[in-house]
Formats: C-alpha cells, sequence, structure tokens
C-alpha cells in the first residue's frame, strides 16, 4: 500500500489508492490517530517518507527485512508503508514473545535491521550477539531510549520529508510468522506480487466499507487481519485510530468519543466486552459503530447474542481465514442468529476442498480437514520446505482446520486437527465442548485438552475460568456436560484457573497446558 508518486508539486499525479493520493486530493482529513497524537493525510504522508528515508540511511534496500518489535502506535502502523517505498518488506514480531523467540524470527527472516520499542530493551539485549545481520547501529529504538542504541523520532527530526520512493509498481510482499500455537513460529510467506484491486475491492464491498468510516484498531498490528482491515480503510481514504492496548471499557470510551465506525477484533475481547458490568455497558453510546468484524477464533453463539444485543443486529460480520490462506467465508449480519456456529459460506475467489485423512473429499455433512484455493495463499513457509510441503496439496493449502458443510453450503470449523483427541478409538472435537460449557451460566472461559488415560488413552480435561464472584465444584461441571453432551465428550477432570494462555489473535495456546501432562510421554503438540 505505498505510494506511487510523489506529493503533489508539479510531478505526476499520484496514483489513486495510495497516501500520496490523498495527501494531494483530501490533505487536511485525519488518516490516524492515537489518542495523544493526530495526525493529516498530508502529514502521515511526510511521516512515512521521513521513516523511509531514515531505514535508507540504515542501509535498507530493495529485497531486505526490517524486523518490527513495537506495541501499536502511529509508527507501528507507518512502517510497512515506510519500509515498502524501499521494495523492502517489514516482519512484525509478537510482543509478548521471549529473547529467544525474537532471536529466532529475526535470524530465520533475514532482518537487516531492527525498530523496537524502548520498554522491549532487555528482551533484545541478552541477544545481540547472537543476531546474524543486525546490530546496534542498525537497531532504532521508539517511545524512550535505551543506552546502546538511537532513538527512532531523533533520527526522524532530521530526516528529509520527500519521497525516497524506489518501488513504482504498486506490488508488495510479505513475511508475517504465525502464532506457534503448536510448535516455533513459520514465516507465511508471499512474494512480491501487483496489488489486486479487484481482491481489495470485494473486501471493501462485502464488510461494507466506506470512506467516511472511522476505524478502530483494537489488536496488535504484528498478527495479519488487523493491518488488512485497517489498510482497506486507508486505501479509500478512512480515518483510522489506533489503540495501544485493548482495554473493554476504555474501547467503548473510544466510540463514544471519536464516533466510531468499524473495527476487526477477536472473540476473546468481544467476550470481555459481553462480560463488562451491565452500568458500564449502559454508560457508553455505541451507536455510530455500523461494521463490527469477528474472526480468528471460534465465536461462541453466547457472546454473540450479547454482542448483537448491545451494538444492533445490522453491524456484525464474522469471517473464516488465515495467516495463510487470507479471507475464505464470510457470514454476513442478518446471518448471525440464523446460522449459529457458522463461519459463512465461500469468499469471493476462494474454492474449499474437505476431505478425509486419505486426500479424498467427504459428504456433505461429514467433517474433514478444510484445504483453501485462491490468489491470496502464501508462497510457503520461509525457509521451512517441509512445513510447505505438508501444508500443500495439489496447489491447495491447509492450516490444519476440521470443518462440514451444511446442505446450504454454510460452513462450520470443528477445531484444529492436532487439538482433536482420540479417546477410546473415538474423535472427540474439544470445541464442541467448550462451546456447550461456555453456555454454563457461571463459566467465562474454557478449554478442553487430551490427557493420558491408561484405559482410554486420552481422557478429556476442562480448565475452567469462572465469571467473577462465581464459585463452581468439578462435580457441577461435569454434571453439566453429562446432561447436555454425548457421555464420550464429557470430561473426567475440571481444573479452575484465574485466565487460559492465549495467543493475541485470540486462539488458546494448548500446547502449554498439555506440556505437564505429556511431558516424556510423546511429542507436545
Amino acid at each position: 500500500m505505498s505510494s506511487s508518486s510523489h506529493e503533489a508539486n508539479g510531478a505526476a499525479s499520484p496514483a489513486p489508492f495510495t497516501l500520496a493520493y490523498y495527501a494531494q486530493e483530501t490533505p487536511t482529513k485525519e488518516a490516524l490517530a492515537d489518542g495523544t497524537r493526530r495526525f493529516t493525510f498530508r502529514e502521515l504522508y511526510r511521516l512515512v517518507n521521513r521513516m523511509g528515508n531514515v531505514l535508507a540511511g540504515l542501509g535498507v534496500g530493495s529485497g531486505d527485512r526490517v524486523a518490527v518489535l513495537m506495541h501499536n502506535s502511529i509508527e507501528t502502523f507507518a512502517t510497512p508503508y515506510a519500509v515498502g517505498k524501499l521494495k523492502a518488506n517489514s516482519v512484525p514480531i509478537g510482543y509478548r514473545l521471549k529473547s529467544k523467540e525474537v532471536e529466532y524470527i529475526i535470524n530465520n527472516s533475514q532482518s537487516v535491521a531492527l525498530l523496537m520499542g524502548a520498554e522491549f530493551g532487555e528482551v533484545v539485549r541478552p541477544i545481540l550477539p547472537n543476531l546474524e545481520k543486525v546490530n546496534a547501529e542498525r537497531i532504532l529504538v521508539s517511545g524512550g531510549e535505551v543506552s546502546w542504541s538511537e532513538r527512532l523520532e531523533s533520527r526522524l527530526e532530521s530526516a528529509a520529508d520527500t519521497d525516497p520512493e524506489t518501488n513504482p509498481e504498486e506490488s508488495s510482499s510479505s513475511i508475517i510468522y504465525t502464532s506457534g500455537t503448536t510448535g516455533l513460529p513459520k514465516g507465511a510467506y508471499r512474494e512480491n506480487r501487483p496489488r489486486d484491486l479487484q481482491l481489495i475491492m470485494s473486501l471493501i464491498s462485502n464488510f461494507r466499507i466506506t470512506s467516511d468510516d472511522h476505524h478502530i484498531v483494537t489488536c496488535p498490528l504484528y498478527h495479519s487481519a488487523p493491518p488488512v482491515f485497517a489498510g482497506l480503510h486507508t486505501i479509500l481514504g478512512a480515518s483510522v485510530y489506533v489503540m495501544p492496548r485493548f482495554e473493554p471499557e476504555q474501547f467503548l470510551k473510544t466510540i463514544e468519543r471519536e464516533k466510531i465506525t468499524s473495527t476487526f477484533m477477536v472473540p476473546t475481547m468481544l467476550n470481555m466486552v459481553a462480560n463488562l458490568p451491565a452500568d458500564v455497558k449502559n454508560r457508553y453510546d455505541v451507536s455510530s459503530m455500523r461494521n463490527l468484524v469477528v474472526g480468528g477464533a471460534p465465536f461462541h453463539i453466547s457472546t454473540k447474542r450479547s454482542i448483537v444485543d448491545q451494538f444492533g443486529n445490522e453491524c456484525l460480520f464474522e469471517f473464516y481465514g488465515s495467516t495463510e490462506t487470507g479471507i475464505n467465508t464470510i457470514l454476513l449480519p442478518e446471518e448471525q442468529l440464523t446460522k449459529p456456529g457458522s463461519c459463512g459460506r465461500v469468499f469471493d475467489g476462494n474454492e474449499i476442498l474437505l476431505l478425509d485423512d486419505d486426500r479424498q473429499p467427504v459428504p456433505q455433512g461429514q467433517v474433514g480437514e478444510l484445504f483453501v484455493q485462491n490468489n491470496m495463499l502464501v508462497d510457503g513457509y520461509y525457509r521451512n520446505k517441509k512445513a510447505t510441503e505438508d501444508s500443500f496439496h495439489n496447489g491447495f493449502l491447509s492450516v490444519g482446520d476440521m470443518a462440514f458443510m451444511d446442505e446450504e453450503g454454510y460452513y462450520y470449523i470443528v477445531d484444529r486437527k492436532k487439538d482433536m483427541v482420540i479417546s477410546g478409538g473415538v474423535n472427540v472435537y474439544p470445541a464442541e465442548v467448550e462451546i456447550e460449557l461456555n453456555h454454563h451460566p457461571k463459566v467465562f472461559d474454557s478449554a478442553i485438552i487430551g490427557v493420558p488415560d491408561e484405559q482410554w488413552g486420552e481422557s478429556l480435561k476442562a480448565f475452567v475460568v469462572l465469571k467473577p464472584g462465581c464459585m463452581a465444584t468439578e462435580e457441577e461441571i461435569i454434571e453439566y456436560c453429562r446432561q447436555n453432551l454425548a457421555p464420550y465428550k464429557k470430561p473426567k477432570s475440571v481444573e479452575f484457573v484465574a485466565d487460559l494462555p492465549r495467543n493475541p489473535s485470540g486462539k488458546v495456546m494448548k500446547k502449554v497446558l498439555r506440556e505437564k501432562y505429556w511431558a516424556g510421554d510423546r511429542a507436545v503438540h
């Protein structure tokens, strides 16, 4: 989404749908804000130019990669645009990762520079000697100081705001590391390819985005979906507001203050909003919200009903997709309560197959592994040939999700293939049990895993987070499942926990839950 021409000063007119275009056509319209700073399109365009020139000064050029380890901010949002001007790629890094994980991503991606928040100084400092292509001179720090590197803001003050662009074509490449719920992160990689305006306009049309929208970024920008939805708004010249960190009441307060009209969120966030006290939810006017998109994890029907009650039945969109496959299905607002549990029908440009273990199609209504083909697919996992080969089948790609399709063409994600539990030779999909558990009036959140069982091979164990002020017993939870599920789906044990380990996209890190039960017994998924 980098611009393809200079700001209006006698040069050729900039291409539509670019920052350069809006810097010329709507220069004083607000483009980006974060609560403390506000940038017009002209100001954002000039900031992107300055950042591009700063990175060029570090030696970043065509084909290079720049790692980014920052909380959401103006600079985090602007970095991919600045890097794109140099025909380079940004590599976002999850800010919850530990030093060794950060080292792995920087080295695996072959990044040559690092932009980081000052708060990550103690994460990066111990790994500096181990970084293959990054040294202290190629690290810039934002939002504070560390003793061993220079501040990004200082460089920006002296940088030219003229266009450093070396990328005349509207093309892009990307490398985004998956969340690593089942192992080391994998770099989902797309080679340089022309901007697909047909796809972009299809996304804008289906999610009903307009140039008058005021979009709020609630999720970390290092994940794949948040910058996509924010970018779609910028492409149309709409305004974007960035939350540095998500907090449910602050989210509602910002909707009222900023007259927010659209957002992308993960179900965990909406569950937090839904479980706010009634007096807090009623305190804020959220009537401006007309486009609330949710994805990234299962969206339980009880939370969905609560959100529809709060925001209305005309603004909620749901989709299924992944970093590797883009957006594959869509469930429209008018379908939300008539198709509970569904993630929608096939999105434009996608072909979906549901295959059994022998890679044969399963009958309609039966569960199979979901494979996707479209022009959004990654080219593979960077420097990981085996993972690439394991994921592709005849041009279709799977991220390991299991699903079925009903008679009307609506898809239902059952679970991750690697999360499936085989108990007494019977396949059990934990997500089905979790959906039922989350209907319990005392349960805020839950997760089901398989643990070793001498008789059955595996048995189900429930981890349960209770709602504030509620108490329950193990027997109560098991009895509730016995009454509402088939006997073989009933957990044999329950552990009450304060919270569940989740990655920022909302997926439960079941690998963490399984570790102590399978250590030394088998490789933890």
